[in-house]
């Protein structure tokens, strides 16, 4: 009696084994011609892979490489530092994400926090925002390319043209898990939703792609194809409670965005200059500067041709943005520009937008001095401070503000603040169970002030606060006027 399945087991023993049986074989050698021979008999045919190449599978294959997860390091944190993580896109090979805003909220301004972008191929590279728009929750973040480093761009779709019921995919890095694949159809468009963003405001976003398709926390920033692998909008999860619901931006809607707002002037620096740029053509020009801001200062004017800053060549609000990405407050910036016949170079001293902040409320302007700076200078304003609480110094203070310019008609002028006076502290009546308690507000950085005057002017049109000021060993008060901006 013959067994077909043993002979077919021998055959298969027979054909994984040396060409001679017996013959005297390198180490290793007969596995690894027993594994090829496996994956040869279990490899697919032509005729399977062309029916198992879906569109789906060719969508994803086109755009895979175009979708970055971000991850949001706090160095703060011991152990596992990661505090938060989304999806992007890249948009140009240059480096260029769009995310949502929510998704890098926490590391904007000098939070210390750091972006890092991991692309498919697991290279990761530091990123940085560029700006951000809450009202569309976009943000854009540039990608901190070695030189001669491209990066493969996704291919923009046409959101108008979509039809529901039509096949769509979305990628993203939901929970932690990169390049996760998910596909539904578009439900509905122009949708609605309010939702609590992490600044804790409930914000409505409008005129949304709706879809089955999962859209989980982590998907965030990531995209939204159609069948042909082009991109027709950003994910947003941040509606919560919605099962086989799923949220994004049209991509038309991003375009409109990405161009008007993310690239205005006022949202692609962290720093002030006092100044705002215009494409005019194939040149971009200056506008707005602002009297007495520090491109004002440094000579800059209303219809400058913006040539270079630093060895960059500028010809585009983005060459703009990518020029000043590195900028920091106090640090000058090289600027050539274009009046007439005339090249000019001009060294812009960039401020924080917190510094700007307080000079539009009071027209001072301060710098920190720490007690490494000017050790004698804190001791001095610790003890005099303390004296004035009518208390033993407990500890020094961190640092203290001192002024460098007053602005001509302002409040700190009203008072007759002049440049080297230190700010001790603001005088601030806090309410309370039993109606207010008088509490003395300390800064030793400008941050911190902005913030307390913000709050201060809140609470009225215009309020004036009782002020200390050390000058020459001696402690002088008076009323501040802070008026809202």
């Amino acid at each position: 009696m013959k067994h077909p399945t043993i002979l077919c087991a021998v055959s298969l023993i027979a054909a994984l084994q040396s060409p001679v049986l017996g013959q005297l074989q390198k180490p290793g050698q007969a596995t690894l011609r027993a594994k090829q021979a496996l994956q040869a008999a279990l490899a697919p045919s032509e005729a399977e892979l062309s029916t198992r190449v879906t569109p789906v599978v060719r969508a994803v294959r086109a755009t895979a490489d175009s979708v970055v997860s971000i991850l949001i390091h706090n160095p703060q944190l011991r152990g596992q530092d990661v505090e938060g993580q989304g999806s992007g896109v890249i948009i140009d090979e240059k480096g260029l994400v769009l995310t949502n805003w929510h998704v890098v909220l926490t590391a904007l301004g000098d939070s210390g926090r750091v972006i890092q972008v991991r692309l498919k191929n697991g290279k990761s590279y530091a990123g940085e925002v560029l700006s951000t728009s809450p009202e569309f929750d976009l943000a854009l973040i540039q990608l901190k390319l070695p030189a001669n480093t491209a990066v493969q761009p996704v291919t923009m779709g046409d959101s108008d043209s979509l039809m529901i019921g039509e096949t769509v995919i979305a990628i993203g890095n939901p929970k932690g898990h990169a390049n996760t694949v998910t596909v539904g159809v578009l439900s509905a468009i122009n949708r609605s939703i309010t939702v609590q963003t992490p600044d804790r405001r409930l914000r409505q976003y409008k005129g949304l792609l709706q879809t089955d398709a999962a859209i989980n926390q982590g998907n965030s920033g990531g995209a939204l194809l159609d069948i042909t692998g082009k991109l027709v909008g950003i994910n947003n999860a941040m509606s919560v409670n919605s099962e086989n619901i799923g949220f994004a931006i049209p991509v038309n809607t991003v375009r409109r965005v990405f161009h008007q707002v993310l690239l205005s002037s006022e949202n692609l620096t962290r720093v002030y200059l006092g100044m705002q740029v215009l494409a005019n053509g194939s040149s971009i020009r200056l506008t707005n500067v602002t009297a007495n801001g520090p491109a004002h200062r440094a000579g800059l004017r209303d219809g400058d041709e913006l040539v270079r800053v630093g060895e960059s060549t500028v010809q585009s609000t983005l060459d703009y943005a990518r020029s000043i990405l590195g900028a920091r407050s106090g640090q000058a910036i090289d600027m050539t520009v274009r009046r007439g016949s005339r090249e000019l170079t001009l060294r812009p001293v960039p401020m924080s937008n917190a510094a700007w902040a307080v000079v539009r409320r009071v027209g001072l302007e301060f710098e920190t001095v720490t007690a490494a700076q000017d050790r004698r200078l804190v001791e001095t304003a610790t003890r005099d401070l303390y004296r004035e609480l009518r208390q033993t110094p407990r500890r020094l203070l961190p640092g203290v503000l001192r002024v460098t310019r007053v602005h001509k008609g302002s409040t700190g002028e009203a008072l007759g603040v002049r440049p080297g006076d230190v700010l001790l502290g603001i005088v601030d009546q806090i309410p309370d169970f039993f109606g207010a308690r008088q509490v003395v507000n300390t800064y030793s950085d400008i941050r911190e002030l902005n913030d307390s005057l913000h709050v201060m002017a809140q609470r009225g049109v215009s309020r004036e606060f009782t002020v200390w000021i050390l000058r020459n060993g001696e402690v002088l008060d008076g009323a501040l006027e802070v008026p809202r901006i």
